[in-house]
């Protein structure tokens, strides 16, 4: 601070350093509070739209695995086996996207207890216990998603190298040939001379093997990738949906208990009110 024309120096106190960090923290719990209030409160659009687009995929039932390879099957037979899966495809991005947005939701929400996790106290920690039961469930469901996520990630990859086996694909090879030529002559009418010439020719062969003819096991495999990789979609969106309503259902039944575990009159952290030390 500044008196008359003089600079003194002042020292924050230890007890003000920690009323300004628990300040600041206090409006991060704040915020979690806010951001998994808001997951809560739209839960039941988001669970609509996952039950939604888990009824669009066209094969269900028991033997839902056969009816989607016996379908793969029949358009791969046609020949261009190098043209997308389009069930696949959208069963693929509208999978991936739920488990990275609950993968994302569920992340929140553990910052959320994390952060209103009480001082250690000597009894009246049932509330902590809920909170640390919540807390395994959402790491064990995000665990899921995220590998769910990993895994379904290498299909491309997968069928791509399976479509490489087909022999009646046209094989193409570029051969390049370049030559460059010197020469010197002297003496000549315009003195010495030298002349450097290069010509560059291109062969472009394709090739084919079993006629032409699409091989049927080929097929067979291609298709039953497909069906798998379809299926494991429709099992990883079956599965996250389960876990989500699971983990909205707990979040909604235990709110004050997660928000506020030793009860809103509790001074401390975890009270969802504030803890300053004067």
């Amino acid at each position: 601070r500044i008196s008359n024309g003089i600079i003194f120096l002042t020292h924050s106190t230890p007890i003000e350093i920690t009323n300004k960090i628990m300040s600041s923290m206090q409006t991060y719990r704040k915020k979690s509070s806010d951001d998994a209030k808001s997951i809560l409160e739209s839960g039941i659009s988001t669970l609509d739209a996952l039950t939604s687009s888990l009824a669009a995929l066209p094969y269900k039932g028991n033997d839902a695995l056969s009816q989607a390879e016996s379908a793969f099957v029949a358009t791969l037979g046609e020949g261009d086996v190098e043209k997308a899966n389009d069930v696949v495809d959208a069963a693929y991005k509208v999978t991936r996207d739920a488990l990275s947005m609950g993968s994302h939701h569920t992340r929140v929400l553990e910052r959320f207890v994390a952060l209103h996790i009480p001082q250690m106290e000597d009894g009246n920690n049932f509330g902590v216990s809920v909170q640390l039961m919540f807390s395994k469930l959402l790491t064990d469901e995000r665990a899921k998603m995220e590998k769910s996520l990993s895994e379904t990630s290498k299909y491309y990859s997968s069928r791509a190298d399976a479509i490489d086996k087909f022999s009646h694909l046209p094989k193409t090879s570029v051969t390049e040939t370049k030559s460059t030529s010197k020469s010197n002559a002297t003496g000549g009418k315009e003195g010495d001379e030298k002349k450097d010439s290069t010509s560059a020719s291109t062969e472009e062969k394709t090739s084919t093997s079993d006629g032409g003819k699409v091989n049927l096991h080929r097929v067979k495999a291609l298709a039953a990738l497909d069906a798998q990789m379809y299926t494991d979609l429709v099992s990883a969106l079956q599965s996250m949906l389960d876990g989500f309503v699971v983990i909205l259902d707990n979040l909604e039944k235990n709110w004050d208990k997660l928000e506020s575990p030793r009860g809103k009159g509790y001074g401390g952290y975890g009270s969802g009110g504030s803890s300053m030390v004067y």
